[in-house]
C-alpha cells in the first residue's frame, strides 16, 4: 500500500470514530461525577460549580439563578461530610445547531439524618448543557426527581 493511500485510510478511519457532540457531553457528565467525587470536602462546591455557566439555573423550592446564588447554595449543601452523591448518564442528545444538549441518567445520594441514621435517595436527573463561546460545554440547567421516599442505607 502506498504511503498516500495509507494516510488517506488513517484519516478516513479517524473520521469514522470521531466523537459526536453527544459523546462529548456524555463524557463530560461522567467526568463531572468523577471529579466531584474525588474533590476534597473543602473544594466540592467549587469543583461542582466549575461545570456551570454564569447564567445557570436550578429549580428548587425557591429557584436559584446565576452562578453566585448557586455557589452559595451548594457551599451549604456540600459542606455535609456525610453526603455522598454519584450519578451516571444513560443518554445524551445535542439539538440541531449543535449549541445545546442534555444528558439524563440515574443518581444516588447517601447521607445521615439528624439522628445519625444512614439514608439513601435514588432518582433520575436531567442536565442541560450549552456550548460556550470558547467551545466548552457548561451546564445551564440541572434538576432531578427522586424515585420515591429515601430508605435506610445498608
Amino acid at each position: 500500500m502506498s504511503k498516500g493511500l495509507l494516510c488517506l485510510f488513517v484519516l478516513c478511519a479517524g473520521m469514522l470514530f470521531a466523537a459526536t457532540p453527544e459523546d462529548e457531553i456524555l463524557q463530560l457528565d461522567r467526568e463531572f461525577s468523577r471529579t466531584f467525587n474525588a474533590a476534597p470536602l473543602a473544594t466540592r462546591a467549587d469543583q461542582w460549580m466549575s461545570y456551570f455557566a454564569e447564567n445557570a439555573t436550578v429549580p428548587a423550592a425557591k429557584p436559584l439563578a446565576g452562578k453566585q446564588a448557586l455557589t452559595e447554595h451548594y457551599k451549604q449543601v456540600f459542606a455535609d461530610a456525610d453526603l455522598k452523591l454519584s450519578w451516571e448518564p444513560t443518554k445524551g442528545e445535542v439539538f440541531a445547531g449543535g449549541k445545546m444538549g442534555f444528558t439524563v441518567g440515574k443518581y444516588s445520594a447517601r447521607y445521615k439524618e439528624k439522628d445519625g441514621k444512614a439514608m439513601e435517595q435514588t432518582g433520575t436527573y436531567i442536565t442541560v448543557w450549552k456550548k460556550q463561546e470558547d467551545g466548552s460545554w457548561k451546564i445551564v440547567a440541572d434538576t432531578g426527581s427522586d424515585d420515591g421516599p429515601a430508605h435506610q442505607a445498608n
